[in-house]
């Protein structure tokens, strides 16, 4: 019986200690968290399911500069989805994430669209503050409402990522 119980302790502590970030809907202008959207641990970003970020299927997997889309739910490597140079957030394509045209750029804590390979620097998109992120808008990026909410240690790579997708 004794051991049973170390069992499920053990057990239990070794799920709490595994959850990596996760990342919330947030609404309104104070950024008021709302149910889970993603967790991200050990390089891979999985959709969350229920309001408490229960882990769903694996949509992409990454490292210090690469993005891959997973090929099925466990999170095994697919096709290139991003890569990261400097503070720009590139498409790519293929097995060996073949660099594309410019999507995001990061300046400070603004995200700003980008178009072309020369990643030409178009409109304001999001503004990061503190552990939540905000629509932005107009040229200086002027924070609107808030959209996504961060919970722990959450890798730049992972956040352009998530915010490439929206």
């Amino acid at each position: 019986m004794r051991t049973l119980f170390t069992s499920i302790a053990l057990l239990l502590c070794a799920t709490l200690l595994g959850q990596g970030s996760i990342v919330h809907w947030a609404y309104g202008p104070f950024g008021t968290a709302g149910d889970a959207a993603y967790v991200v641990e050990n390089g891979r970003i999985y959709q969350a399911c229920g309001p408490f970020g229960t882990k769903g299927p694996c949509l992409f997997i990454f490292d210090e500069e690469h993005v891959f889309r997973s090929a099925d739910a466990i999170g095994r490597k697919g096709d290139g989805a991003f890569t990261l140079e400097g503070n720009k957030l590139f498409r790519c394509h293929g097995t060996f994430c073949t660099k594309d045209a410019c999507a995001l750029i990061l300046e400070h804590n603004k995200v700003f669209r980008a178009d072309g390979a020369f990643c030409n620097k178009g409109e304001s998109a999001f503004l990061i503050e503190g552990n939540t992120v905000f629509l932005a808008e107009g040229p200086f990026a002027n924070k609107t409402d808030a959209i996504l909410q961060v919970q722990g240690d959450l890798p730049m790579i992972a956040l352009l990522t998530i915010l490439a997708g929206r």
